[in-house]
Order: structure tokens, then sequence, then C-alpha cells
């Protein structure tokens, strides 16, 4: 017997993370921002990478996209570009005061979001689907032990 389509922890895994990015981006529509785009801001003011290749491996898509999404920040003022001085090749990526503020605000969003998504779920539960997810990922390959998830 095959496996068929609502059998697949793949199918709902996608269909949880399509819902729930769909509604925090219907959230900030209002602020003409998106998930990816506050994904890229979070990851420079984290101080986590400061280039698009780097921006791109923390947060999982390509770096042509990074890339569209940078330029798309730019011109919202939210971001800037230079040369990076070792590599005049390699562009650096830095965060503008009111991008710095913006995503003060878009973080707050994003804890109110998820804490809707998790009121589904008691403490216990909470911290048993982070545990599973990060062994799924670590299945996958990607190591997410540095990451915080929750509040412990």
């Amino acid at each position: 017997m095959s496996l068929q389509l609502h059998n697949s922890y793949t199918f709902w895994l996608s269909r949880l993370a399509n819902s729930v990015q769909d509604r925090f981006n219907r959230e900030l529509e209002i602020l003409d921002i998106t998930w990816p785009q506050w994904m890229v801001m979070s990851v420079i003011v984290d101080e986590l990478a400061d280039c698009p290749a780097g921006i791109a491996g923390h947060i999982g898509i390509d770096r042509s996209a990074v890339s569209r999404l940078v330029v798309r920040l730019e011109k919202k003022g939210y971001l800037s570009k230079h040369a990076d001085e070792s590599d005049r090749r390699s562009v650096k990526v830095v965060i503008t005061g009111s991008g710095q503020k913006m995503v003060e605000y878009l973080n707050r969003a994003a804890e109110l979001h998820q804490e809707s998504l998790l009121i589904a779920l008691g403490p216990a539960e909470a911290k048993s689907v982070r545990v599973l997810l990060q062994k799924m990922l670590l299945a996958e390959g990607v190591d997410s032990s540095a990451w915080v998830l929750d509040k412990e």
C-alpha cells in the first residue's frame, strides 16, 4: 500500500507552515512587510549574518531570493548595502534606524502570533513540539540546537 496524501507528515507540516505564514502575512499587510522580509531583518538585527548568502543559510531560502528581499527592504528604507571592505565582490547588509524600529515592532507581532498558535497546547505540549521539530530538522541535516525557540 502506498502512502496517501493525508497520511503524509510532509503534507501536514507543509499545510501548517503555509497556514501559519499566510495568517502572519495578512497581519503584516498593513505595514507593507512580509514574513520573509521580517526574517531577513531579524537575522541582521540579531547579528547572525550580514551578507545575502549568510542570511539565506539562516532562514533556509536561496541567496537570489534574499537578494530580492534586500532590494525591497532597501527601497523601504529599512536596510542599506555596501561593498565589503575585505572582499569588494561581496555585499554587506546593515539595518537602518527605521529598520531597527520596525523589527522591534515585528518581533512583538511575531510573539503574539506565536502565542495565538500555541494557545491550543499546554506548556508541556509546546515544549514537546519544539523538541520533536528540532529532531525532525536534525534528521533533515539542519542543526537547530543553537536556536532559541521558547523561553524556558
